[in-house]
């Protein structure tokens, strides 16, 4: 079994080694809560550390610099207060989350490019941002990797680099690099106090840095069935002499869910405000991303003996119906128009 902390709801999986012990730890924690940390990832504190303070400066910038960067609808830009609508438990909401993000998007994953313009500032950055896409890009193949060996995927089928090779770093994809700010708000209307509405995400995995004392992420458990509350978790003292940043806390999208058939959880999450942060009236911000295989990538159901064959549900049940795989494309385009309204 993963280790767990005493006073946290995640799973922990360390990846510094990839082994089978590793691969059916995380395999475990994917297929039953969704969501786990993971540490040996190699980012530096400092690392993260300067990604916040660069992130915290862009959104500082003023307003009408932002929105000369507008997200269009290859999900590139900014996205200003009450833009995105995440609210899938009320879809007849008509007020956006009460958050702003910029996304970098068009990535070219081998060398961490964004291939589109980006805001002076975030230019002046752009070694860091570079650098930070393709470590990130790292972690995600030795994820993918240790998703396949736990799902013991035949290697006449693709073994271990059944997923990687399903991600190459060159093709376009809907990978995308994220700053988020959710700002302390001046009043506290119940609106307010939802940051982020529930729902799930759309791609293959997430990866997210979360700052200590800026809470209010929170997960409705497949396991416990109510919303459990994500806090901010410190690197161990062993990792933390070795300059290593926190634990990411990882989770599954609705691609990888559908791609598997179900077995892995794709878990209801929210942003909240909450009592403890709005005593301090501390601005929330985290650092994440959103990793999809190649557009053109079909997804069929994954050859694992351990996924459903029932095809009720998922790429399966896609297949069945319609006699062909959806490509990550178009299941992306699917989300995209739903949360910005825009058309399909």
């Amino acid at each position: 079994m993963p280790t767990k902390s005493t006073d946290h709801p995640l799973e922990i999986v360390d990846i510094s080694e990839i082994n089978q012990d590793a691969a059916d730890k995380l395999l475990h924690a994917a297929a039953s809560q969704g969501f786990l940390l993971l540490e040996g990832h190699g980012f530096s504190a400092d690392h993260v550390k300067t990604l916040f303070d660069v992130s915290q400066k862009y959104f500082e910038t003023p307003l009408e610099e932002k929105t000369k960067y507008p997200i269009d609808e290859s999900n590139a830009g900014y996205t200003g207060i009450g833009v995105e609508n995440l609210h899938e438990d009320d879809p007849n909401r008509k007020v956006g989350d009460p958050k702003e993000g910029y996304n970098f998007c068009k990535l070219d994953l081998e060398s961490g490019t964004p291939n589109h313009e980006i805001p002076e500032y975030l230019k002046e950055n752009s070694d860091l941002i570079k650098k930070t896409i393709v470590h990130y890009t790292e972690v995600i193949d030795h994820v993918l990797t240790l998703l396949a060996m736990g799902l013991k995927i035949e290697e006449e089928k693709g073994g271990a680099k059944y997923f990687v090779d399903r991600h190459p770093k060159t093709s376009s994809s809907g990978s995308t690099f994220r700053f988020l700010h959710y700002p302390s708000p001046v009043s506290l209307n119940p609106q307010e106090l939802i940051r982020a509405g529930a729902h799930t995400d759309y791609g293959g995995i997430t990866l997210l840095f979360q700052k200590e004392g800026e809470g209010g992420l929170e997960i409705f458990s497949p396991v416990s069935k109510n919303w459990q509350p994500i806090p901010f978790v410190a690197a161990s003292p062993e990792l933390a002499a070795k300059g290593e940043a926190p634990p990411l806390v990882v989770n599954i999208g609705d691609l990888l869910s559908y791609w598997t058939n179900g077995l892995l959880k794709s878990t209801i999450h929210r942003v909240k405000f909450p009592a403890d942060v709005q005593k301090t009236g501390r601005s929330r911000y985290s650092i994440v991303f959103f990793s999809h295989p190649a557009d053109e990538t079909e997804l069929s159901p994954v050859p694992s003996e351990l996924i459903p064959s029932d095809n009720s549900r998922g790429a399966g049940a896609y297949f069945a119906e319609h006699g062909k795989s959806q490509t990550a494309r178009e299941h992306l385009a699917k989300r995209l128009a739903s949360s910005y309204g825009w058309g399909y």
